[in-house]
């Protein structure tokens, strides 16, 4: 497997250095980077982009986006309109960084936030961030996080809705599972969603009760990563292997996934 990738989360507190450090020692090509690597206090206009700029020239890696840790399901107009903003930003920031997507989330649940509100604020927030996102040139991928954008209808009804080539899915392999589908459904489910797909987060585990799961390495949980992958390159998709491991041996974990990508044959 070519094009691997890594996500910044979960690596034993490495600096931004060290993490592209060892993404070049240990063959990985791309890099998703956090939000808080190039702009670490939201409330003020300063931003690491020289920085982050230098180290990715010095390694030789590549951004396949950068997560902007957005937050729709907010209970004021004022703190809504912030969050898009926030996604605005962002699309700046990866187009100085010399790349062109960003991972958005839709929501987390919170006291005060009517459910019935939850559809309706989401798709407001992906509808305005897309219409900048347009102008930017600039791809959001929408990951299946939490407990709104993890139902598969919604995600779905988003795409078809927006409408855009701009807007796609980062698919997340274990989080529908999470979520409490069963291991049965996944693979159906991945191909409504793959021709949507901007990017990956290939992860493994097992389910242990309801939205709580085991981390494993690629290729030791029960989800269908060999599968997925087949289904993806059949259907075009042509982004990184972006790896995400949650386990608490963190940066060794990653190295065991890098290692099994690296090996398999699809």
């Amino acid at each position: 497997m070519d094009k691997i990738g890594l996500i910044k989360y979960n690596v034993s507190n490495l600096s931004v250095e060290d993490f592209f450090r060892w993404c070049r020692e240990n063959g990985v090509e791309y890099v998703e980077i956090m939000r808080d690597d190039v702009w670490q206090d939201v409330t003020k206009q300063e931003f690491k982009i020289k920085e982050v700029s230098m180290l990715l020239d010095k390694y030789g890696i590549k951004v396949s986006q950068i997560s902007a840790c957005n937050d729709f399901l907010q209970k004021s107009m004022e703190d809504f309109k912030k969050q898009v903003e926030l996604v605005a930003t962002m699309c700046r920031i990866v187009k100085e960084l010399g790349f062109n997507q960003i991972r958005m989330d839709g929501g987390w649940e919170k006291p005060g936030i009517e459910k019935k509100d939850y559809h309706r604020l989401i798709l407001d927030g992906i509808k305005r961030s897309v219409d900048i996102a347009e102008k930017e040139g600039v791809y959001l991928a929408l990951d299946n996080h939490g407990k709104v954008t993890n139902d598969y209808l919604f995600q779905l009804e988003i795409f078809d809705s927006v409408r855009s080539k701009y807007l796609g899915a980062n698919l997340d392999t274990m989080n529908y599972r999470w979520y409490g589908y069963s291991v049965e459904e996944l693979l159906g489910i991945y191909k409504k969603i793959v021709p949507y797909t901007l990017h990956t987060h290939l992860k493994d585990g097992v389910l242990i009760d309801s939205f709580k799961y085991a981390a494993k390495v690629l290729g030791e949980g029960e989800i269908p990563i060999v599968e997925t992958i087949k289904m993806l390159k059949d259907a075009g998709y042509k982004g990184p292997w972006c790896i995400e491991y949650e386990g608490k041996d963190g940066i060794e974990g990653y190295k065991k996934s890098v290692e099994w990508l690296k090996k398999i044959k699809v």
